[in-house]
């Protein structure tokens, strides 16, 4: 019958899948070897570090390689090598604690040691920066803001970033990306895709600590976002961008439809419309962030006198909002604080409206995702108190 025809192909080409990766591990363990333990950066002398403070409590440290070698699987693993031992410090290795509490896991666990580095290693001339930091990095425009971009934010005062010859990012897919990117002034010839290079090698390999992630427990860490982040994020962004100025809309409703990152939803209004067309009677504008280029994100938010929207990356751009703009986060109950501690420590009027999330669909989720029902009396209160 089709159905156990079906069965068996599902079987068999997984049978191949697994013996291909075997054989696959086998080549690159003969061509790289074995990795045998690991380090501390201060055991090594072709390892460089240095220690610095930013805000107070806060320690962070940049490590400088000579000819070191970095393998990553782009989403929960990055190794960090030298003469075939995995330095401990720069490397990470991030792992669920349960569905919903990430952490960073002792180094015996990266998949180096039971893997290896399976993939072609590519020699880069000079110094390679890298800003990976597990697969939010990949697509979520919250994780690139607030993990990826900050570590250049880490190095400004200790390494001149015109003379870093390439900088290896977790992806270049989303227009967000390079529109930051420009922003930043990094030449495109000199932005790296993990995509493409997964195992590198350079003359000098140069890493940073995580920008947020300071206790190992990664969930923890991003509800309580380290005020030098949007400091260094509005020095960058808001004060350099030309387009603050001028007619500005003043109610924003952040509209997630049709956002190509979103083809699966997690997280859903189930009474959207109603929402919607409550919102757009009382002078509210829908705007769609994925179809706005990044410096009129910046402006809409810092002209903004209102911010409504499901719980999400969009509420990144709070950072460049002006003191006392209200946000009202419609979210999940267990969705957690990032967005009022970040709204907090920008001086912004934060508001939320927390309901009980039911399933999407058959599929399990973490307690943060799922679909809400908004009550408009609720909405109408916030906006008239």
């Amino acid at each position: 019958s089709a159905p156990r025809y079906h069965l068996i192909n599902i079987v068999i080409k997984k049978f191949l899948q697994k013996t291909f990766k075997k054989i696959s591990y086998s080549f690159f363990l003969k061509i790289y070897g074995n990795i045998k333990g690991s380090v501390k950066p201060d055991t090594k002398e072709r390892i460089k570090v240095k220690n610095f403070d930013i805000e107070k409590n806060l320690n962070y440290k940049i490590y400088e390689i000579a000819n070191g070698r970095l393998y990553t699987d782009r989403i929960h693993d990055t190794a960090i090598i030298i003469d075939n031992k995995i330095i401990e410090g720069p490397s990470f290795q991030l792992r669920y604690a349960d569905e919903s509490k990430m952490y960073n896991s002792k180094i015996e666990d990266n998949i180096v040691f039971t893997k290896g580095t399976p993939r072609i290693l590519k020699n880069l001339k000079g110094s390679v920066l890298s800003l990976l930091t597990g697969g939010g990095g990949n697509n979520n425009y919250w994780h690139w803001l607030f993990d990826v971009l900050p570590r250049l934010g880490l190095c400004r005062n200790y390494i001149k970033l015109e003379d870093i010859n390439y900088f290896l990012l977790p992806n270049l897919i989303r227009k967000f990306q390079n529109e930051t990117l420009d922003f930043l002034n990094i030449p495109t010839q000199k932005r790296l895709s993990s995509e493409k290079f997964r195992h590198i090698k350079a003359d000098k390999l140069i890493v940073t600590d995580h920008p947020f992630v300071v206790t190992g427990n990664a969930t923890k860490d991003m509800m309580d976002m380290p005020k030098w982040i949007s400091q260094w994020l509005k020095e960058n962004f808001l004060i350099k961008n030309p387009n603050t100025n001028g007619k500005s809309i003043k109610k924003i409703y952040i509209d997630r439809n049709d956002d190509p990152s979103n083809k699966f939803p997690l997280r859903l209004i189930s009474n959207e419309n109603e929402v919607k067309e409550y919102l757009l009677e009382n002078n509210f504008i829908s705007i769609k962030l994925h179809e706005t280029e990044f410096s009129e994100q910046i402006k809409l938010f810092n002209n903004a006198e209102y911010i409504v929207g499901l719980h999400g990356g969009g509420f990144a751009n709070i950072v460049f909002c002006k003191p006392k703009t209200k946000i009202i986060e419609l979210k999940s109950t267990y969705a957690g604080t990032p967005i009022e501690n970040l709204a907090k420590k920008n001086n912004l009027n934060y508001h939320s409206i927390s309901i009980d999330a039911k399933p999407i669909h058959e599929y399990g989720f973490p307690n943060q995702q799922g679909s809400i029902e908004v009550p408009i009396n609720k909405l109408t209160d916030i906006l008239n108190s």
